[in-house]
């Protein structure tokens, strides 16, 4: 193990069977065998490839605001991606996948760009914004990306946004084994008093909606009309302009606020908000999504899909 951890330090800082749940917004998770903080993407790049060609298992962690990680703990080498550089390039903004995506908003408007400002309040970082394709107020990545690079295989590579096969809080990297190092934006000329008093405008309506408990985020996606199996026309006209069912609204309409197992409950604030209200465990949290998943499954013949990444030991 500390011979490892010799090699390990090429790279970055190194952590030995350190706690994974201060590093996540859930505030959930064992111990990790190994713990590597990388600040640079030369150095990112070469422990991917060591790790790869001695075939030692890695796990990749970026803010860690959208994950719920095992209580057993991970055996194997968890990379924390930390670089943040930010480049401004007339009206593209390249930032490395560790940036987080709150400072590449602020970058962009300082420079009097707009496009960003949907993201207002998002948490997390670039490289996870970029593999799950995040969203909010009808804005998403795939629509301001100019190109994602990529590590795939030992090599760097640039990918377009439809090579990233991006969908409704879907992409291509969450079923293959790509590692995001950074991403360019393609944003347009702004006004920065307009951007900013729109961010102020979208926080304000986010502010009393969201639990001030440790959470994933928002844990299911909303539905798509497309699969939605009965008639629209008992649906709220604005779900239907949105082409979507909030998943918090049918928790609530399945009387799933404030249930809870263990520490594990669904907020009264929000019902797709599943929190860690007092010293929760994955195996709380996973009860909890069950039964929401059979209650909405009985009462409207809907599957919820999880949006935060369950990770099992």
């Amino acid at each position: 193990m500390h011979g490892l951890k010799q090699i390990l330090q090429q790279f970055g800082d190194v952590k030995i069977n350190a706690p994974l749940s201060s590093l996540t917004t859930f505030k959930i998770g064992g111990l990790a065998d190994f713990i590597l903080e990388v600040t640079e993407t030369k150095k990112l790049v070469a422990g991917l490839n060591f790790l790869n060609q001695e075939g030692i298992e890695y796990f990749i962690l970026g803010g860690g605001s959208n994950v719920l990680l095992p209580d057993e703990g991970l055996h194997k080498v968890v990379i924390r991606i930390r670089t943040n550089k930010i480049f401004i390039d007339g009206e593209m903004v390249e930032a490395e996948a560790g940036a987080l995506f709150g400072s590449v908003i602020t970058t962009a408007i300082q420079h009097n760009l707009r496009g960003l400002e949907w993201a207002a309040g998002l948490p997390g970082t670039v490289g996870g914004a970029a593999r799950g394709n995040a969203g909010a107020m009808g804005g998403d990545m795939a629509r301001v990306l100019e190109k994602v690079t990529v590590w795939r295989d030992g090599e760097e590579r640039d990918l377009s946004p439809d090579e990233c096969a991006y969908g409704y809080r879907e992409s291509i990297f969450k079923t293959n084994q790509d590692v995001v190092l950074r991403a360019k934006f393609r944003l347009a000329p702004g006004d920065k008093k307009k951007s900013l008093q729109m961010m102020q405008d979208i926080v304000r309506k986010r502010n009393g909606h969201y639990p001030p408990f440790p959470s994933g985020g928002s844990f299911f996606k909303n539905v798509v009309l497309e699969k939605w199996p009965a008639s629209i026309e008992g649906l709220p006209s604005d779900f239907v302009e949105q082409g979507r069912v909030p998943a918090g609204w049918l928790c609530e309409q399945s009387g799933l606020k404030s249930f809870v197992v263990g520490g594990a409950m669904v907020s009264k604030e929000h019902g797709n908000f599943l929190i860690n209200y007092k010293n929760a465990s994955q195996a709380d949290v996973l009860a909890v999504v069950d039964t929401v998943k059979e209650r909405v499954y009985n009462k409207f013949k809907v599957e919820l899909e999880e949006e935060v990444y369950i990770v099992r030991s």
